[in-house]
């Protein structure tokens, strides 16, 4: 038998009735199903939950959100696309029953997507807690501040030093979101890699800059905008502030997103069909 936990935000509207309605679904019509689980909460604790599929309602963010949530305890997981884009959330609520009934004949693909642990070590030597990141860390000034300045570090060795409105540091994941936005590389899903695409960038020899993910990554901040501190956001929904002689570290972990889909080229197919990419230009 098989365990379900539906995931939705009770803050956006109509979530709820599509959310209930797919769980009466379920309760009736699905024998294999025998314990649903329904939370609304987006903010809910969930590395204490086991299931065997996890169908998650909303946009990318509320993926990226019930990723960071499961923390070490990753589930099979299914995005139901209630956005706008959704790239990870590709499934459209009228194919959802449909793509529950291809997970229990076992006709979907798991994608083990790599993840990142982030923590920032203050210049006196503590350091927050780590967490866990699917897409990128945006290290950017202030919109009222005036530059950042900061060097990338892996393994003692400076990369490069940046000057501008910041660093994007993406997971192959998040290489198709803010940082394929800034012109920075796509990232097949399976490499073990992270892309740094500088923001604005006061020199015209800095491009995104692609390095192995084993051993981590360091960023060093030696100037906040003129304000003290700049913020580091996670996947565009938990904030650090980060001061003057601060480090930031990505450092890889063995923990997978495990992101499901409907075939083993979805990838490339979804990204062909939400960015029109590699098309040939047709003479209309």
């Amino acid at each position: 038998m098989t365990r379900v936990l539906i995931l939705g935000d009770e803050r956006k509207g109509g979530t709820g009735q599509v959310v209930d309605a797919f769980a009466a679904w379920l309760r009736d019509e699905v024998a294999q199903v025998d314990d649903i689980e329904v939370l609304l909460d987006r903010d809910a604790c969930l590395p204490d939950r086991s299931a065997d599929l996890v169908c998650v309602f909303g946009g990318d963010g509320s993926i990226l959100a019930a990723a960071r949530r499961m923390g070490q305890r990753q589930q099979p997981t299914l995005g139901i696309n209630l956005g706008r884009l959704g790239f990870l959330t590709t499934c459209r609520p009228k194919r959802a029953q449909e793509a529950v009934q291809a997970f229990l004949s076992g006709e979907l693909v798991e994608e083990p997507r790599t993840m990142v642990e982030c923590h920032v070590e203050r210049a006196g030597g503590e350091a927050s807690e780590p967490v866990l990141v699917l897409n990128d860390g945006v290290l950017n000034r202030n919109s009222s501040a005036g530059i950042v300045s900061l060097s990338a570090v892996r393994e003692g060795v400076e990369l490069a030093s940046y000057s501008g409105d910041g660093l994007i540091v993406a997971t192959p994941t998040g290489s198709t979101a803010y940082s394929l936005a800034a012109g920075g590389p796509v990232l097949a899903p399976e490499l073990e890699a992270i892309v740094l695409t500088p923001l604005a960038s006061h020199s015209l020899a800095l491009r995104p800059l692609v390095v192995p993910l084993e051993q981590g990554l360091d960023l060093l901040v030696q100037e906040a905008g003129g304000l003290g501190a700049c913020p580091f956001v996670l996947d565009g929904q938990i904030v650090k502030d980060v001061s003057v002689g601060d480090r930031v570290c990505v450092r890889p972990t063995a923990v997978k997103f495990r992101h499901l889909a409907w075939a083993k080229d979805s990838f490339y197919r979804v990204f062909r069909e939400k960015f029109g990419w590699g098309d040939v230009p047709r003479q209309r």
